[in-house]
């Protein structure tokens, strides 16, 4: 038999494991540790405090606090559980399986010695039992992921604790058919088996695999010693119970989960803050990056150009530009970047770069020239598969004439005889979508071509990124073209300083309380000739 077979049927155990973790990872856990906690403490009132003699009580006492303790620590990590890492989930099982074994022992406390309830006090029993089996291969999952336990050592040691956890449970389980490791007597009161250690030995397991792992793992001291506390202190624990009279020792393995929690919050608010701090710098950087001051050409009285950009995450794959070709040409870009986050700020800030390097080192390039140019630079190399859609127009200043091409982009809406509308698309695919020797066998429509429209003096031009058009409410419905182009036409001017928030203020509107799923990137040109003092106002 090779090795992959003997391995199969623990990868399904651990297979079939995860998926109870994720399937307990969610809400649904925090409301069976809810129900845990007002049970136990209802029969912890009721019961526990009438019957039992003071030291019993003590106990049912520290495992209900336990459950609901449990239950808060579960609802902490339930708020960060969709940005960390797999450990917080696997933390949230481990401390759900510590809840059911807490819960179950006061309901130990509350049947024992009670005849009619003999039969509920083995099957529950036996279930404590056995979520304790259960609990310790958690914590081991917990502890890979959390300390990064991946060499020969860990992998072997994994391979131990999946073979030896099925015949823990058969273990645990045989008790419900004969006295493995306790019975109840006619009189309901439990006693211990000389077989009671196995119900431990997988425990036993844990502290050896957990303690060799440990002592070659890379991490904080802290954290081992944090970490090697979870099994170290049941079993003193345990031994101490053994020999004592009065069963009032507190419960020790929660105090370990509390501190567990308390190291597994602070490390990672250290490491959200670092994050945070340096999305905030990045955030800062590429602020800093695109045009910001207005009125970008002070010098300049024949037009009035701003744009913004509002990411949807700390930085943003969206981008605009514009600058000086030459002192009667000026350029204008917008693109949009595939992705989100970190990764497509640097590419917008690769593909901003080639653009604006192309275009002010070689003037005579005509716009659809630059996108076959910027798009044969941004495929080498492109492993990740990134791609940007661009338009790219160049104003002559003097003229009023606008050329422009468009690499799969937004349609642009053009400001004319005293309406906004949508002009044609002027085809072209996004940049970096395939070689440039590909592109020329493409058909007409994906081709790169210029098209060129003509500003009187009061004309306006207004680009956008997707974010603008598929902002989206809470009932998922899109903000469309059509919701844009009424919202053009009600702004009281064209003056991009003040259409641009009023476009943002319908967007607003509309969205109300539903998140930004993409970045807002708007740019607006308002063209005034070179009879400037005429053409104020422009509606």
């Amino acid at each position: 038999m090779s090795v992959a077979e003997i391995k199969k049927p623990f990868l399904k155990v651990d297979a079939a494991v995860s998926k109870w973790t994720r399937k307990w990872g969610t809400q649904t856990g925090l409301l069976l540790l809810a129900a845990m906690t007002v049970t136990a403490v209802y029969l912890g009132l009721t019961i526990g405090a009438v019957r039992l003699p003071a030291p019993w009580a003590y106990n049912v006492g520290a495992d209900v606090l336990g459950v609901t303790v449990c239950a808060l620590l579960y609802y902490g990590c339930l708020k960060e559980r969709q940005s960390a890492d797999n450990s917080v989930s696997l933390f949230m099982a481990l401390l759900l399986c510590d809840a059911c074994v807490m819960f179950l022992d006061v309901v130990s406390w509350l049947v024992d010695g009670v005849p009619a309830l003999r039969v509920l006090y083995v099957v529950e029993y036996t279930a404590l039992l056995t979520i304790l089996q259960l609990e310790s291969y958690q914590f081991w999952r917990y502890i890979r992921a959390y300390l990064a336990l991946d060499g020969k050592l860990a992998r072997r040691c994994d391979l131990v604790m999946r073979a030896l956890l099925i015949p823990a449970l058969l273990v645990c389980l045989s008790n419900l058919f004969a006295p493995t490791c306790f019975y109840v007597d006619a009189q309901g009161v439990y006693y211990e088996t000389d077989g009671y250690i196995l119900a431990f030995a997988y425990v036993l397991a844990l502290a050896v695999c957990s303690t060799l792992c440990l002592l070659r793992a890379k991490a904080p001291v802290r954290n081992k010693i944090i970490i090697a506390l979870f099994y170290i202190v049941p079993l003193i624990y345990a031994s101490a119970y053994a020999s004592s009279t009065d069963a009032t020792l507190p419960d020790a393995p929660l105090l370990v989960i509390i501190l567990m929690y308390v190291v597994l919050v602070g490390e990672r608010s250290k490491a959200l803050a670092s994050t945070s701090a340096e999305l905030n710098m990045a955030t800062r950087i590429q602020a800093n990056m695109l045009p910001n001051l207005f009125p970008a050409f002070p010098k300049y009285q024949e037009f009035d150009v701003y744009a913004t950009m509002d990411p949807a995450r700390e930085v943003g794959g969206d981008f605009y530009d514009f600058f000086l070709i030459d002192s009667d040409r000026l350029a204008l870009v917008m693109a949009d970047v595939s992705g989100k986050g970190v990764p497509a700020a640097l590419f917008m800030m690769t593909a901003r770069t080639i653009l604006k390097t192309k275009a002010q080192s070689n003037p005579a390039l005509t716009p659809k020239e630059l996108l076959e140019e910027a798009n044969a630079a941004l495929t080498e190399n492109n492993e990740e598969d990134m791609f940007v859609t661009v338009w790219f127009g160049i104003l002559q200043i003097s003229t009023g004439e606008l050329t422009y091409a468009d690499a799969g982009h937004e349609k642009l809406l053009l400001y004319q005889d005293g309406a906004w509308k949508f002009l044609p698309k002027a085809g072209g695919v996004a940049l970096a979508m395939w070689e440039p020797e590909d592109l020329e066998c493409m058909a007409e429509p994906y081709q790169f071509r210029n098209q060129t429209i003509r500003l009187a003096p009061g004309d306006a031009i207004f680009q956008y990124t997707d974010g603008v058009t598929e902002a989206t409410d809470a009932n998922n419905e899109l903000f469309g073209d059509d919701r844009l182009l009424e919202a053009m036409n009600s702004a009281p001017t064209v003056q991009p300083e003040e259409l641009l928030p009023h476009i943002r203020k319908k967007i607003d509107e509309f969205v109300r309380e539903a998140p930004q799923f993409d970045d807002i990137t708007m740019l607006g040109l308002q063209y005034k000739g070179q009879k400037s003092a005429d053409a104020q106002g422009g509606k």
